[in-house]
């Protein structure tokens, strides 16, 4: 039985062209835990939350890790919190796993700690240098974790050892994140980027000196930096460019630095930090626009002043925690159930000249079950009604509808998905969507003539 089942009971806690925005309608509200359920006044430097939906069980289970100066880990269910006997003096400084049973912090002087599901274990790093971030993936069949640190240290686990790689850099690195493991991105002083691509690391421009504390992605072609002076970078798999659009929000934050970003899908975003005088802000991107969201942070007890935040990290679009100084924790609380929704949609609806080889996309708001996203669930029509053939794939927040063949010129055709499309925990549509599009007209002959062929 895993350590989160022996202490807590489960509780329930509930550019393309035709490219057409739909801005979610989250009801964003942020709230603090009663600072007398946190048994640490340590600073809290990272988070990590799990969220599964039990076989036996219909409600969503929590366990929510975080790590801190000092050797310090707590443990949440949603509700209470305990502390961990890390076995280490060291500060934590990042946390990442793959479930309750498979988690991962790094620390100060290379600690790195395992936890099996019962006990955290240290376990060699083969470095002495401060660990500043760690993130790891699934998709192959052992766990690939990578650690960045000072003077650019990049440790590599292999699911046996963790390996010292060589990353092409001497700043420190304060930030690691990546689409999968031939795809990482690490981020640090001086504007320092660097991309692995599964053989080597290699420097990128970033287009700025501020040092970067942060990164996060939805996709390759998504990739968002944050740091010093209220930096918010994004990468569209070419090129780094300012994140921001309205001058007057960058100049708002000029005095911030952003320790941290991290989202649920495009239209999903969030990014932390604190001012010049310590006090903490939260930024927020629905796919349009960002906003800072401190006015929407409740304190306890109730004060102007949001302590500086360090980590930021979810199990899905509603079970969200952003931890800080002084042992500071807050959850995001949806006024109300949040369903997942649609971020855009390719052709937008409406569109006139759809290319006839032309794919279908949908991108959602959350990670979605690539199981309920089914040629019965995302379908394509004509006029008639007739159901077009072809194949449905989803990766990385989108689904695809690839059609067999080319659609027929000058028509239109409806786009479907059905409301039992559902989120990675089962939570589905509030409502289903269609929209429609014609495809392009059928072209005339190249050189606009005719030719008679005459018999001889």
């Amino acid at each position: 039985m895993s350590l989160i089942r022996e202490i807590f009971t489960r509780t329930s806690v509930f550019s393309l062209a035709f490219v057409f925005m739909i801005t979610p309608a989250f009801a964003q509200q942020w709230v603090q835990a009663d600072p007398d359920d946190i048994p640490t006044d340590f600073v809290l430097n990272d988070v990590w939350v799990n969220a599964t939906v039990p076989d036996d069980s219909d409600e969503v289970s929590l366990a929510i890790f975080s790590v801190g100066n000092t050797g310090t880990i707590l443990l949440s269910d949603g509700e209470n919190w305990v502390s961990q006997a890390s076995g280490t003096p060291w500060s934590l400084n990042g946390v990442w796993g793959t479930s309750t049973n498979n988690v991962f912090a790094v620390g100060d002087a290379g600690t790195v700690l395992h936890l099996n599901g019962e006990i955290w274990q240290e376990r060699e790093s083969n470095t002495q240098q401060n660990l500043l971030d760690v993130w790891g993936t699934t998709s192959d069949a052992l766990p690939k974790l990578f650690a960045v640190g000072y003077q650019g240290t990049v440790l590599h686990f292999d699911g046996t050892e963790w390996r010292l790689m060589s990353s092409g850099v001497i700043l420190h690195l304060h930030g690691v994140w990546g689409s999968s493991a031939r795809d990482v991105f690490a981020v640090g002083e001086a504007g320092t980027i660097i991309h692995f691509n599964g053989e080597s690391w290699k420097e990128q421009t970033s287009g700025t000196i501020r040092n970067l504390s942060g990164v996060w992605g939805s996709s390759p072609q998504n990739v968002y930096a944050v740091g010093e002076g209220g930096t918010v970078l994004r990468y569209d798999g070419r090129t780094w460019t300012s994140a921001f659009s309205d001058p007057s929000l960058a100049a708002a934050l000029r005095d911030t630095t952003l320790n941290a970003v991290w989202g649920t899908s495009p239209c999903n975003v969030y990014a932390v930090g604190q001012s010049s005088e310590l006090v903490g802000t939260v930024l927020h991107f629905d796919g349009s626009s960002w906003t800072i969201q401190d006015g929407l942070v409740t304190t306890d007890p109730i004060t102007p002043v949001i302590p500086s935040l360090k980590g930021i990290h979810g199990g899905s679009i509603r079970d969200i925690r952003a931890v800080g100084s002084t042992g500071f924790v807050m959850s995001y609380d949806p006024e109300a159930d949040l369903f997942p929704t649609l971020c855009s949609v390719f052709p937008a609806g409406g569109t006139q000249g759809a290319a006839v080889d032309t794919v279908i996309s949908a991108t959602f708001s959350a990670a979605m079950s690539s199981a309920s996203i089914t040629d019965s669930s995302f379908t394509l029509s004509g006029p008639s009604g007739e159901e077009v053939e072809g194949s449905v794939s989803y990766s990385s927040n989108t689904a695809v509808f690839s059609p067999g063949a080319d659609l027929a010129y000058e028509t239109t055709y409806t786009v479907t998905l059905s409301d039992t499309i559902t989120d990675d925990l089962g939570f589905p549509m509030e409502n289903g969507y269609s929209w429609t599009f014609t495809t392009t007209g059928e072209p005339a002959d190249s050189d606009g003539s005719c030719f008679i062929s005459v018999a001889r």
